[in-house]
């Protein structure tokens, strides 16, 4: 396995040369007529006459209204998309997008987007009144003036005021399903937040493994620090790989990218790690902040527009500061890291078939194991729209209690069942314990082979358990083989500690909330089944590594 390393090395070469500046696209030649002034009244007056936009609600199409009319007072006409959609805390509402098209020279499509919609008076979370002032003031430098035409951009601008963003992107996700000019973008701009006092950032993940083209990325960087004078927040790389290895995307530019259109949101950073948008602060709206990310954006659009044969793609990429890691290299580098322990686990089976030991009691104990954890869960979370519910939704923030006690009697109930078959009434042979062994840590490495074939970014949260837990066979020691265990457990227990930080969940809130995305189909079902199926495993290996293990003995009590 020590010798097997070797072939790492080539693959960790090439996810270092991988790693390179991008382009910037160059300033448009005309200064950004973004108004913070008229901007933040707009924002103010949205705010004040209706505060509770909360999605299908009487105020939310008020709001709906207002900014048409609004809008309008440009000379822009809107269509209207509406639909129904089944939220988080909501059931079943009606909900609606606002279009406003500018054309443009070519078909080609640039989409500015902002939710309208928040999650109530007094919750900060999700308020978007500052974005949807900027989609505003962006629209008036393309009106037409008293003396002069409008002007016309080389592509055409299609701007969007979505419904439902505050409950997981629901308008975002509709109008990148199904608008025409979807279709034809190069490129989405996504405004959440924009008038809070904390620190310009980005939002990049996608709803699919999935990342923002680097030259979007790189020139919406330099927009915002030009504008700013600071460096705009990136999330942070741990952050980056476990949202493509879920993957996971709190903000709307997730839904466009899972279309495969290449998005950023531009927002503020609120707390915790610079991940979700969280919506506007509470308190009033900064205007001057406002003004920055609002002139940012209209640079960003300038960029874009003027930008001669660009193709924003939608590769998965790994972003630092300035610089990035191209996506085939990280995922070479772990498939490739997953070999030595494939030579380990296959070394090992083969020592039990020259030893003769029976594997047979050992794979009747895992599959057990399995059928034990693939009780059924559904409906003992909440379910709604294929969409991430939001870390502030009464389902996640009140853990059902007796949803959670129901699940426990289920698996107790299971146990009970089978325990007679799995718990040791005598002492097990070395032979019997090492069938055990290579019978889990093969059956883990089927699995990781699996998720490398499916979704290979999620091998960051298997890669631990694997080293750790090979090394079990060759411990004797109770405190070692609980140690190794205990290691082996951090790839999963990290990755939730991030997304929880994220998020601002606790722990428990956490698990809770990827169990959530499992049952709303956020998760796709293979993901689900591999990691149940990576916890079947585990719990053979937890009984080894304790002392508890048995094989599995049939009716007539024989093994």
């Amino acid at each position: 396995m020590r010798v097997a390393f070797v072939v790492v090395a080539p693959a960790l070469l090439a996810l270092l040369f991988s790693v390179s500046t991008t382009g910037v696209l160059p300033r448009p030649t005309l200064q950004p007529l973004f108004d913070s002034t008229a901007a933040a009244s707009l924002a103010a007056q949205l705010a004040t006459v209706d505060p509770s936009r909360v999605p299908g609600s009487l105020q939310d199409d008020e709001a709906a209204r207002w900014y048409r009319e609004t809008i309008s007072t440009f000379g822009f006409a809107t269509s209207e998309d509406v639909w129904q959609e089944d939220l988080p805390d909501l059931g079943r509402v009606q909900l609606r997008n606002v279009v406003t098209v500018v054309p443009g020279k070519s078909p080609e499509a640039i989409i500015v987007a902002a939710h309208r919609d928040n999650t109530g008076v007094g919750q900060p979370f999700g308020d978007n009144a500052s974005g949807t002032a900027a989609l505003i003031e962006i629209a008036r430098g393309f009106a037409p003036l008293e003396t002069a035409p409008a002007p016309q951009p080389q592509r055409t601008l299609v701007l969007v005021s979505t419904d439902g963003g505050a409950y997981g992107g629901a308008g975002a996700a509709r109008f990148a399903a199904i608008s025409p000019y979807a279709k034809d973008a190069i490129a989405a701009i996504v405004l959440d937040g924009v008038g809070g006092s904390g620190s310009p950032r980005l939002a990049l993940a996608g709803d699919e493994p999935r990342s923002p083209a680097p030259a979007l990325v790189s020139t919406a960087l330099a927009r915002l620090r030009e504008q700013t004078g600071t460096v705009p927040a990136l999330p942070s790389v741990p952050t980056q790989l476990v949202d493509l290895g879920i993957p996971y995307a709190g903000g709307e530019q997730g839904r466009f990218l899972a279309n495969g259109i290449a998005s950023v949101t531009l927002t503020t950073q609120e707390k915790g790690d610079p991940a979700v948008p969280v919506g506007d602060s509470e308190g009033p709206i900064s205007a001057q902040r406002l003004g920055e990310l609002g002139r940012a954006a209209e640079a960003l659009v300038g960029s874009i527009d003027s930008s001669v044969g660009a193709a924003f793609r939608t590769p998965d990429s790994i972003f630092f500061r300035n610089r990035v890691a191209s996506g085939w290299a990280a995922r070479l580098t772990l498939v490739v890291a997953l070999v030595p322990f494939a030579l380990g686990a296959l070394d090992l089976l083969v020592r039990t078939s020259h030893r003769r030991v029976r594997l047979m009691p050992a794979i009747r104990a895992l599959g057990s194991r399995l059928l034990l954890w693939l009780g059924a869960i559904a409906g003992l979370f909440p379910t709604s729209a294929r969409l991430p519910p939001p870390p502030y939704a009464d389902s996640v923030v009140d853990l059902p209690v007796s949803g959670v006690l129901l699940l426990a009697a289920a698996f107790v109930l299971g146990w009970l069942l089978e325990r007679r078959r799995l718990a040791p009434d005598r002492p097990v042979t070395v032979e019997e314990r090492l069938g055990g062994y290579a019978v889990a840590l093969t059956w883990l490495c089927v699995v990781a082979v699996v998720v490398a074939l499916t979704t290979p970014y999620a091998l960051i949260f298997v890669l631990p358990s694997l080293y750790a837990w090979l090394w079990l066979p060759v411990r004797h020691a109770l405190w070692a083989r609980t140690t190794l265990f205990a290691v082996g457990l951090l790839g999963p227990l990290a990755a939730l500690l991030v997304l929880s930080n994220q998020l601002g969940l606790s722990l428990p809130r956490g698990a809770f909330y990827v169990a959530g995305l499992a049952t709303v189909g956020y998760i796709p079902a293979r993901s689900v089944i591999l990691a149940l199926a990576w916890v079947a495993g585990a719990a053979q290996i937890a009984a080894l590594a304790c002392g508890r293990y048995a094989p599995y003995r049939n009716r007539s009590g024989r093994v």
